[in-house]
């Protein structure tokens, strides 16, 4: 039901217009001077103001006036009624923005003709509004539809790009039988990246994380897959200390060849070489460590092993064998990673990640996993095969994660050696 608001100084005629609204399925509120009139109308907000012109306090122009000037009330319909004596003034109003008058003495059907026709004029431009808003949305679903389909092709084809430059499945399992890779993106594609290349004198092998995650993580991924590939290939090298050095220079080159300004992205990485004839592992790292677990006092540094900690169980320790302060890219203008070298025994088992599992928020308290929580579940699935080692580190992720957003990326590789 709609609400006319009738503002006249005349009782007897406010009172009749009432009647004959109300008989005809309106509802009425009505005031007897502009002022009254003028504080109804911000508190009511009726869907049409029917006003006299000539009033005591404030006049139906000025009424008008503010009505029109306020951006939550300039919308209501406005017919005004009028003498033939005050055609002037009407002609004011008219020019103020009224939509129609009713001059006095007026007959009933005349009155609801006009109020009406006017509330349909407002019911009318309502459903074209509608109409023009499904119009809208229905372009606008359109566009969001021929975007996402852009944005997922895209994303496709680098996902694309990524497992083409990450080693296939076969191809990890032929070079290291006995291992796991627990790779778990944020996204569908990764800023983390696994790489590994086979040579006369053993396999190296490299874990790495980049800056950010999905598809900017991606990007620098392949960058940093390209930089190891181009080091070893072009260059020949083999060293991890070496490879590293060069991969920097190359990723530097790349990432800068085409900006006006450096780039600041980079990437840390554990890499180490595993010599199949000496059971020696070289080990360089930007940032990331690897870890070792052996038998208790097996542990047989042979050189640049100076920077490293050890945790034990009664029969097994794990040592961490740290990575340098220098990432590669990045800020870091002073690049600088040394070679570490130990001897492996058969049964041992080497461990390279990135720092998603590790930084992850969860548990009671909605802390960091931390790396020391890592050590401890490493150590405690000796013994026990690869496979089975990363279904509980799987769980160990989720039980702790919770409903938590997953923060990062993650890569967590082990090899039994």
């Amino acid at each position: 039901m709609s609400t006319i608001l009738v503002i006249e100084d005349e009782a007897l005629i406010r009172e009749s217009i009432c009647d004959v609204l109300e008989l005809n399925g309106f509802e009425t509120v009505s005031e007897s001077d502009g002022e009254s009139g003028l504080n109804r109308v911000s508190n009511l907000k009726p869907d049409l103001i029917l006003c006299d012109i000539n009033m005591p306090k404030i006049s139906g122009l000025d009424v008008l006036k503010a009505i029109r000037a306020n951006d939550e009330l300039k919308h209501i319909p406005f017919v005004f009624l009028t003498a033939l004596s005050t055609m002037d003034d009407l002609r004011k109003g008219m020019n103020l923005g009224a939509e129609d008058y009713l001059t006095k003495p007026y007959n009933n059907k005349e009155l609801v003709e006009i109020i009406s026709k006017q509330l349909k004029k407002v019911e009318d431009l309502k459903e074209m509004e509608k109409e023009l808003s499904r119009k809208h949305l229905a372009k606008f679903k359109d566009k969001i539809k021929e975007k996402s389909k852009s944005f997922y092709d895209s994303l496709n084809r680098a996902k694309t790009v990524q497992n083409v430059i990450l080693p296939s499945k076969q191809k990890m399992n032929e070079l290291l039988p006995n291992h796991f890779n627990y790779f778990l993106p944020k996204y569908s594609i990764s800023g983390d990246f696994y790489w590994a290349k086979r040579f006369d004198e053993g396999i190296l092998i490299a874990v790495a994380d980049c800056t950010g995650h999905g598809v900017p993580g991606a990007l620098i991924s392949m960058a940093g897959s390209i930089s190891l590939n181009n080091a070893v290939d072009q260059f020949g090298l083999t060293r991890p200390a070496e490879v590293l050095t060069k991969a920097n220079e190359l990723f530097l080159d790349f990432m800068n060849s085409n900006q006006g300004n450096i780039s600041h992205d980079g990437m840390d990485i554990c890499l180490c070489l595993i010599e199949n004839n000496s059971n020696l592992i070289r080990f360089a790292g930007a940032k990331r460590p690897l870890y070792l677990v052996t038998q208790k006092n097996n542990f047989n540094p042979i050189s640049g092993v100076n920077n490293y900690t050890a945790i034990g169980l009664q029969e097994m320790t794990l040592y961490e064998m740290k990575g340098s302060n220098s990432s590669i890219g990045g800020d870091d203008l002073n690049f600088h990673v040394e070679e570490q070298v130990f001897k492996y025994s058969k049964g041992d088992t080497i461990y390279l990640s990135s720092d998603g599992y590790v930084d992850q928020f969860g548990g009671e308290f909605d802390r960091k996993f931390k790396s020391k929580k890592l050590k401890n579940i490493l150590l405690s699935v000796q013994g026990k095969s690869m496979s089975k080692q990363k279904e509980i580190l799987g769980q160990e992720f989720d039980n702790w994660k919770g409903s938590n957003e997953q923060i990062d990326d993650i890569t967590i590789m082990g090899i039994q050696l």
